[in-house]
């Protein structure tokens, strides 16, 4: 499949396969008391040259921070799980 997909399609797959492994990524370094943040807004053109990697093999997804907080998060309130939710 990925010798013969176009190139807008073999872009979906690497994103979709990226985005997932960063996810798992940010949980293992939360459980192992790192914070993490998901940066999606950035130059992509600019990526390839900043880190001297082939422009045309990678793609750039995202850019994940990773360190420790200064401060504790600001609590935040969740809605109650059947107050959004129906199941039918």
């Amino acid at each position: 499949l990925y010798d013969s997909a176009p190139k807008a399609q073999m872009n979906d797959i690497v994103k979709i396969d990226s985005s997932l492994a960063a996810m798992q990524f940010m949980l293992v370094a939360k459980a192992h008391g790192y914070d993490t943040n998901p940066i999606g807004g950035f130059e992509s053109d600019q990526i390839a040259d900043a880190f001297d990697i082939d422009a045309e093999r990678y793609v750039p997804v995202l850019i994940v921070a990773v360190g420790k907080a200064k401060n504790p998060a600001h609590d935040s309130y969740r809605l109650p799980t059947e107050t959004v939710t129906k199941y039918v």
